[in-house]
């Protein structure tokens, strides 16, 4: 079957021949739908996962999926042939499953079922950066009343820890670029700061809008020390980004991505009872090969999603 993917030197996408998944017991072949651009795919474009020599397999790209049931193993109660599912696949480096390709072989427990009525593309939007999210608030304990401050753009990852917690009861102030101030205050926000060159201003402005600090952060991007910097002595901090966090007042704690059907299946209720958004950047076709400026911007920008159906 086809699937995109990179390998060493150049790291472009292109299309590569590669076997076809099996219905493992406790597995899932999925016919993929649509499936969506991540952090995972833009360092693999980059040329992040190179290693010392040349790897003769690529490194496919992919995620993130929607698509039909078309073969189910062994010991894999209430999943048939022919349902709409949702999944996300473990954050791993190379000689894994992608899926951007035409078919993938999926643990059963990773799945989700699709509700009805929702846009595909919006769908396959939602995965890796509503998990992320998920479990970042959930490293950070937050919940009613605390004041959370997301630091970064309100898009991707962003964006939905932004609406997960506003739902959870909690005050969010949201650091960000001017040009992402307005859909910051559209997603709920109840403070938008713009943020500053200098890490030391941006943080002065958070804690005058405050009127103190924050219980916890959440950095996106930009610069550590903002998010760091905000958050009260005992207050938790995390990033969802690859830099370390700098010495700081606030206790790190990591965000330790773990996809799960039952997770994601809580998110997709959300997009469908209209209480979660995802966003959309545009749509690709799978027989175009997703373009290397697709893969840029980080969760600066709204999803790119790689179509098949």
């Amino acid at each position: 079957m086809k699937a995109i993917g990179v390998i060493e030197p150049d790291f472009m996408p292109r299309l590569f021949e590669v076997a076809e998944p099996i219905a493992r017991p406790g597995a899932v072949v999925v016919d993929i739908a649509a499936a969506s651009v991540s952090d995972f795919d833009r360092a693999a474009v980059g040329g992040r996962w190179a290693g010392s020599g040349r790897r003769p397999e690529p490194t496919l790209l992919g995620r993130d999926f929607v698509g039909t049931v078309a073969a189910v193993g062994e010991y894999v109660p209430h999943i048939d042939v022919g349902m709409r599912v949702a999944g996300v696949l473990p954050p791993a480096v190379a000689r894994q499953p992608g899926t951007f390709a035409e078919r993938v072989a999926v643990p059963a427990d990773l799945l989700a079922p699709v509700p009805d009525g929702v846009d595909l593309a919006h769908v396959a939007a939602v995965g890796l950066a509503g998990i992320t999210a998920l479990d970042a608030l959930d490293a950070l304990a937050v919940g009613g009343l605390e004041i959370l401050v997301i630091h970064g753009p309100v898009t991707g990852t962003g964006g939905f820890a932004l609406e997960l917690a506003k739902a959870r009861g909690a005050v969010v102030a949201v650091v960000t670029p001017p040009r992402y101030a307005r859909l910051a205050w559209e997603r709920g926000a109840d403070f938008v700061i713009s943020e500053d060159a200098s890490a030391t201003n941006t943080i002065k402005r958070v804690r005058n809008a405050l009127g103190g600090y924050s219980d916890a952060a959440l950095h996106v991007a930009g610069d550590l020390a903002v998010a760091a910097g905000v958050v009260r002595p005992g207050g938790t901090f995390t990033s969802v980004g690859d830099a370390l966090p700098p010495l700081s007042v606030a206790d790190y704690v990591p965000t330790v991505v773990r996809p799960s059907g039952h997770k994601l299946a809580d998110l997709l209720f959300k997009v469908a009872a209209g209480r979660l958004h995802s966003r959309v950047r545009r749509s690709v076709s799978f027989d175009q090969v997703v373009a290397p400026h697709d893969c840029s911007g980080g969760d600066a920008d709204d999803r790119v999603v790689v179509m098949r159906a």
